[in-house]
Parts: C-alpha cells; structure tokens; sequence
C-alpha cells in the first residue's frame, strides 16, 4: 500500500514537473507572438479610422473581435515550440535521463504533454468553429452601424463629403437642422446635376437615409443644355447596405457553409489547424528527447521542417480539399510521429 502511494505521488509530482516547465516554455514563445499579431491587427484596424471615426473603446471593442482569430493562429505553432524547447532542454541538462534512470519511461513523460495537446487542440475547435463566426459577425456588424453613423455625420465647412452618389457640403449646421447647403454630382456620362438649398434636413428611416432640401433650386446641365428647376422641398434617398452577418445560431451557419464549396474547404481547414497539437506532439517529440552525449541535436530543424509541412497540408485542404484528404492527412501524420517516436525513442528509453 505504501508502495503504490509513493508511485502515485512520484506521478503527480513528475506531472507537474512537466507542466511548470512546459508553461514557462509556452509563455516565454507565446506572448511576443501574441504582441506581433496584436499589433498587426491594431495597424489593420487603424486603416478604418479613414472611413468613419472610432474611439479608444471602439478601438478595444474591435481588438476583441479579432481576438479568437490571433489566438487560432498562434497557439498551434507556440505549442509545439513549447514541446521541443522543454524536452531538449530537460534531455540537454540531463534531467530526462535521470527521470529515464529511475524507471520512468519516455512515453510516460509523452503522456502528460499528451493531455495538454489534447485540452489546447479542444481550444482551437472552439474558437475555429464558434468564436470566430460570432466576432466575424459582430465586426461587420459594427462597420456596418459606423458607416451608418457616417452618412448621418455630415459636417460644416468640410469638402470632400458624400451622400450616396453626391457631393454634399453645408455652411452651418444646428442641431439637426443644416443650412446653405450645395450637393452635386457627376456621373460617366459627364451629366451634372447641381442642387442649393438655403436649408436642409436628414434623417434615418427604417433602413433609408433621407435628405430633405427645403426652399433651393436646382441644375442640370450638359455640354450643350442646361436646365433648371425651383421647389420648395425635395427629398434625396440613401438605402443602407449592411454587411453584417445574417444567422440565427452557429448551426445554422455553419450548415449554410457546408452547401458552397469554397467555404466548406474552410471547415477542413479549422479542423487540421485545430488538431497540429495532436498530431505534431509525436514528430517533435522523437526528436527533442535524446541522449546528449550520442546523439546530435535535430529537434529545431525538424520543428521547422514540420511547422511549415502542416501549415502547407492545411493551405491545401483550404483550397482544394475534402473530407477524405482530411481523414488521411490526419491518419498518415498520426501515424508518422508514432513510427519516428517508436524509432528514435521508444525502443531506447
């Protein structure tokens, strides 16, 4: 009885020798991958403050949104960094043949990285396949309201603004009540149109903008023709596009997916990208665990070599892949990394 306590805490022990290492590997490659895709995106979201103002919270708000999708992409390749740096460090310092030594073999020690592969791989599906779509949505959703907001937001003394087709500009504004106002358009055609008004208003109807010109007159003139009218109003429509998405729930979404080819690709890629902890633990692995004194160090070569070989696979599924190409690719990597672990580790620790 005794001795099964004592083996049982050994394990609890080693497992979280394992962990604390494998966490500080992980941060010390994750968080400057994290600040270069963050800043990435903050420089990609700036470009929309040319469109439409959007403040320091908005800011925050939109980075949020693209948030799953910077840690879809930078956990998988944190991994396995974070599997190869801890297992050569430990097996360079001697620390894996002494644990070796004691009895504990090398696919023990592959087993509590096995459980974390598992957990990050649940992770990604996660944010693959139901964060991402919800801060897709809620992105275009919010471009979509501030471009709103923008064609309500007309300014004095400001050239350069437009409504729909025309150029607008005004030379006092109060409240919600314009005045001196002068909008013009010009289409392919060279055929003109000029409108001024001594007054104006705009507002928002259901999914139209509506700009009312009170007491003006209007022009409109071609190379050799011009013509001119007085009213006392006229209304200018605007219909508002959204881009947002238009689903009720994930499933729904997804099923939508499922029907066009070209994004149903994209379902096999999230779901590769989601499993390269799975499937990269053992390939990395049967070259990071080795004796130092006889063996050569490769595991960052083959890291390399790997990193891009799944990326690369992934790409392809994206863009001419099928279920089946997904089924094998994932069978053939399983298999490989269990044949070189077997190989280069197994039969020797």
């Amino acid at each position: 009885m005794a001795n099964r306590s004592r083996a049982k805490l050994g394990q609890v022990s080693i497992s979280r020798y394992i962990s604390q290492n494998f966490s500080k590997a992980f941060l010390t490659i994750f968080l400057p991958l994290f600040f270069i895709g963050s800043l990435v995106f903050i420089v990609k979201l700036s470009s929309l403050t040319s469109l439409f103002q959007v403040s320091f919270i908005e800011m925050t708000q939109l980075f949020f949104y693209n948030l799953p999708t910077i840690l879809f992409y930078i956990i998988p390749i944190s991994f396995l960094v974070a599997v190869t740096t801890t297992l050569l460090r430990l097996s360079t310092e001697n620390e894996l043949m002494a644990l070796i030594a004691l009895g504990i073999q090398a696919k023990q020690i592959i087993r509590y990285l096995w459980i974390i592969a598992i957990l990050f791989s649940l992770l990604l599906l996660t944010l693959s396949l139901a964060k991402m779509p919800q801060a897709d949505q809620q992105y275009s959703l919010f471009k979509a309201e501030k471009s709103t907001q923008a064609k309500l937001n007309i300014s004095p003394s400001q050239l350069g603004q437009k409504f729909g087709d025309f150029f607008i500009y005004l030379k006092d504004k109060k409240g919600e009540k314009m005045e001196d106002i002068v909008i013009y358009k010009k289409d392919e055609k060279h055929f003109n149109q000029l409108f001024i008004a001594k007054s104006a208003t705009i507002e928002n109807t259901d999914s139209s903008i509506q700009l009312t010109l009170n007491d003006g007159s209007g022009y409109t003139f071609e190379d050799r023709s011009l013509s001119e009218i007085n009213y006392e109003t006229m209304q200018i429509f605007q219909n508002l596009h959204s881009d947002g998405y238009n689903y009720k729930n994930l499933l729904d979404h997804w099923i939508r997916y499922s029907y066009h080819p070209t994004k149903k690709r994209k379902i096999l890629f999230f779901i590769f990208i989601s499993l390269i902890p799975m499937m990269g633990l053992y390939i990395v692995s049967a070259f990071s665990i080795i004796n130092p004194r006889y063996q050569k160090n490769y595991a960052y070569h083959v890291l390399g070599v790997t990193t891009v070989a799944l990326y690369i696979i992934a790409t392809t599924l994206k863009s001419s892949g099928s279920l089946l190409l997904l089924g094998l690719a994932i069978v053939s990597i399983f298999s490989l990394g269990l044949i070189l672990f077997r190989y280069k580790v197994s039969r020797f620790f």
